[in-house]
């Protein structure tokens, strides 16, 4: 029986780290467009913004307990090596959490701040210091915030990708492809928490938004699926045999009816069908609650089952066993 050195910790802690990046993305995106000089999307804008540091704060303490001696975590930043993706990946993932955490302060209400620091003791003068209305900074934060949300997505794809004795990851279109999942997961999960919110009504303005992003990004995954499939087929022996398994090995259900059927078409089918009335039709845009609920939890369970498949599938393939499993 083949042993798997990574095992679920692992998909959940590549799952989390870009669904952060994704919510960040987002929210920094919606920060910056702008009607009559005010944002045009201002409550997708503090819901991401107060959502994104978390999911990739508890997938990296996560990680970290994966590690076996989970104390020595440490070494990690004792030692910086450029050639070690690990090594970038560890500063990469906590300065998008500090960024993040940042970001999510300045979007505190005033009220949230204040009752914050109240519990913090008066003779900590330090940390009271911190208590700054940081509200006129939030599109200073989010432009840093930009390119480390772009690279922990990236990331997230180059730490298997880097693993050059595994045919199946060995493409720096893995990397690709998990960028677009943690931009469409993320978006996702910001239309799954708006519509969930009944204290306060979805605005049709902003599930209209949410959805032509998501659909922009699950476009250019399936972009990137396709020219992962074709360079496997047309690579090296070992390769093509790595892709047998989602091509008739023992995850092709899992990858093109789970995965790209109901983590991707279905919901692009869904999100399209939403905005088909407004796009051909000129009407204006009514989206159901029903089909984004449905929509944006498909998209989040397409984005977890990716990295599901490419954990597992990985440690399956390999230069020098490839032709025993088959």
């Amino acid at each position: 029986m083949h042993e798997f050195n990574w095992g679920l910790l692992i998909v959940v802690y590549l799952f989390l780290g870009g669904l952060s990046a994704g919510l960040f993305f987002a929210a920094g995106l919606a920060n910056y467009l702008e009607v009559d000089g005010q944002p045009a999307h201002p409550r997708i804008a503090r819901m991401g913004a107060l959502l994104a540091p978390w999911p990739v704060a508890i997938g990296s303490g996560l990680l970290i307990l994966d590690l076996g001696h989970w104390y020595r975590f440490y070494k990690l930043f004792t030692h910086f090596r450029w050639e070690s993706p690990m090594s970038i990946g560890s500063y990469l993932l906590t300065i998008f959490t500090l960024i993040a955490f940042v970001y999510a302060f300045a979007w505190l209400p005033e009220d949230w701040r204040q009752r914050l620091f109240a519990k913090v003791p008066a003779t900590w003068k330090q940390v009271h210091r911190l208590n700054v209305d940081l509200s006129a900074h939030r599109k200073t934060i989010a432009m840093a915030g930009f390119p480390f949300s772009i690279g922990v997505g990236i990331y997230t794809g180059v730490l298997l990708g880097a693993v050059s004795a595994r045919p199946f990851w060995n493409t720096n279109l893995v990397a690709q492809m998990f960028l677009f999942s943690a931009l469409s997961s993320g978006t996702a999960a910001l239309l799954l928490a708006l519509v969930l919110d009944k204290r306060n009504p979805v605005e049709q303005r902003d599930l209209k938004f949410l959805v032509w992003l998501d659909v922009i990004f699950i476009s250019l995954e399936l972009f990137i699926i396709l020219p992962y499939l074709i360079h496997g087929q047309l690579s090296v022996l070992a390769v093509k045999q790595a892709l047998w398994l989602i091509l008739g090995g023992p995850y092709t259900f899992v990858f093109w009816v789970c995965f790209l059927g109901f983590g991707l078409l279905v919901p692009l089918g869904i999100e399209v069908y939403e905005l088909a009335p407004s796009l051909l039709k000129g009407r204006p845009f009514h989206g159901s609650r029903n089909l984004a609920l449905t929509a944006a939890g498909l998209v989040l369970f397409g984005g977890f089952l990716l990295r599901y498949i490419f954990v597992y599938a990985g440690q399956l393939s390999s230069f020098h066993k490839m032709g025993m499993l088959r």
